[in-house]
């Protein structure tokens, strides 16, 4: 039979208030919280948390909701987000709708029926009306990475228009004027402000010093690796005046790694590459990979920061967004074709 505040006040001989102040996080003298500590631990006394939900009416759990548990990105925040509440006394449960809006709804549906006290979500669709249920139930709801239509909420991105402008920038400051992306489709938040920022980067290009047309192709799958390995075969095989690559997200970019070692082109020598995300294995190429760097621990620290507020003063204040910048990490697989051409003219002056 499971211990109770009972057998810890007949070993203590404190009161079952006292007991209870203790375990609510109330101030008792240093003494008294010893003393009930040792009782704990000669008891195994466990906390019964549906009981406590009941009484406080909440589950000290919290919903997760991603689109695919196998994503880096995702498993990161995810990691992140669960060790922040678990420091604070919460559960977790976390839902993967393998990137289908329909189990969306229905994990959303299951989450709301095992009573969690707030939501943290990558959306997967884009309109947001599926999370309204969580609304009419006083259910905070924090969105990270995407932002949707037609709901207001807490919502925590980076500034991807800029990541993906900055991104094109330092590909035309290279020389690079026949570019290709290899993006998510356009009705993901990300992937569409990042390819918007870097097509405008070049089209804005077009109107500069430079005379030369500058030609964007942008090339649009899923958001895999073997999507990746797949879109970017496929460009280097059929496109020869494609000079680099950028690659949208981190997945996106380990496949066209893996297609360009199949082909045989190495990078920068024969084509450059400009990733996404910072994640260990990137960390590891040789050459080093130039890339847009999220800011993960931000990201996932914001958005538990928002929830908990909300959970600890409710709807009190208008629904925030915070926009985080990326960091650009040079590496070695972008080539400079203004040298190139510089060491051509030497050589054809020699």
């Amino acid at each position: 039979m499971s211990s109770t505040y009972k057998d810890i006040q007949r070993i203590t001989g404190y009161s079952l208030g006292t007991i209870s102040k203790y375990f609510n996080g109330g101030s008792l003298r240093a003494k008294t919280k010893k003393d009930i500590e040792a009782a704990v631990a000669r008891l195994d006394y466990r906390v019964n948390g549906f009981a406590r939900g009941l009484k406080s009416r909440k589950s000290m759990t919290i919903g997760l909701l991603i689109p695919e548990i196998n994503g880096i990105f995702a498993t990161t925040i995810l990691r992140l987000i669960v060790q922040f509440f678990r420091q604070r006394g919460y559960s977790c449960l976390i839902c993967d709708c393998d990137s289908d809006t329909n189990i969306e709804v229905e994990s959303l549906d299951f989450l709301l029926d095992k009573m969690v006290d707030g939501i943290i979500t990558i959306p997967t669709d884009t309109s947001g009306k599926h999370l309204e249920r969580a609304h009419t139930r006083n259910i905070p709801v924090v969105l990270v990475d995407r932002k949707v239509d037609d709901f207001d909420a807490d919502t925590v991105v980076i500034d991807n228009y800029s990541a993906g402008k900055t991104a094109a920038e330092y590909l035309r400051d290279f020389g690079h004027v026949n570019v290709a992306v290899i993006s998510g489709t356009q009705d993901v938040y990300t992937m569409k402000q990042r390819c918007s920022g870097f097509v405008d980067a070049f089209s804005q290009l077009r109107k500069s010093t430079f005379t030369k047309k500058n030609n964007v192709r942008v090339m649009e799958t899923n958001l895999t690796v073997e999507s990746g390995y797949i879109a970017a075969k496929d460009l280097l095989t059929n496109d020869n005046n494609i000079t680099a690559i950028f690659c949208a997200n981190y997945e996106l970019t380990l496949g066209t790694i893996m297609a360009m070692k199949e082909l045989g082109i190495k990078y920068p020598a024969g084509t450059s590459l400009f990733g996404f995300d910072n994640i260990e294995i990137v960390r590891t190429l040789s050459p080093s990979i130039t890339l847009m760097a999220q800011p993960m621990e931000l990201l996932a620290q914001s958005a538990s920061n928002l929830l908990l507020e909300r959970l600890e003063h409710g709807s009190i204040f208008s629904p925030k967004t915070i926009m985080l910048d990326t960091t650009l990490i040079e590496g070695n697989s972008v080539s400079n074709l203004f040298d190139k051409a510089n060491q051509m003219k030497d050589g054809l002056a020699r």
